[in-house]
């Protein structure tokens, strides 16, 4: 099982899939209900919907109001991900974990708080030992 979807509310359609398709590695995009909802489709299927505030959906469900949400990164990304954030006029907070793993927050127009960090939940690429590995190398 994997997250398939998930939806924020915003005020402006077009402004937030302007942004988020300038932040987020996405396949495609796919866009409905004239210009009242889209969606990023990320790498792995997984959708990132943007609906206009108010939008109901198929038996009435709406996209969120204030969201939080996260992507993993890879720590050699993490520069690139604050650099990126901060030239689209975000304003940005910054957080290092015990695991020293770090994240980037912003909150967008529509007062929705995205992350990009480097913690992997499941182990599934150790990341610290990727990095000692590699200060080690140099």
């Amino acid at each position: 099982m994997r997250l398939l979807e998930v939806h924020i509310e915003v005020a402006d359609v077009s402004r937030s899939l302007a942004l988020y398709s300038e932040l987020i590695q996405h396949r495609k995009i796919e866009s409905w209900d004239e210009g009242t909802a889209a969606a990023l489709v990320l790498e792995d299927g997984t959708a990132f919907g943007i609906w206009l505030k108010g939008k109901r959906g198929i038996h009435g469900g709406r996209g969120g109001e204030h969201v939080h949400f996260a992507f993993q990164i890879r720590p050699d990304q993490y520069e690139t991900y604050k650099q990126k954030l901060l030239s689209l006029g975000m304003e940005i907070q910054e957080h290092v974990w015990p695991n020293a793993q770090r994240s980037v927050y912003f909150c967008d127009y529509d007062g929705h708080q995205g992350e990009f960090m480097t913690v992997d939940w499941l182990g599934l690429r150790d990341t610290a030992k990727t990095e000692t590995a590699d200060q080690k190398r140099n």
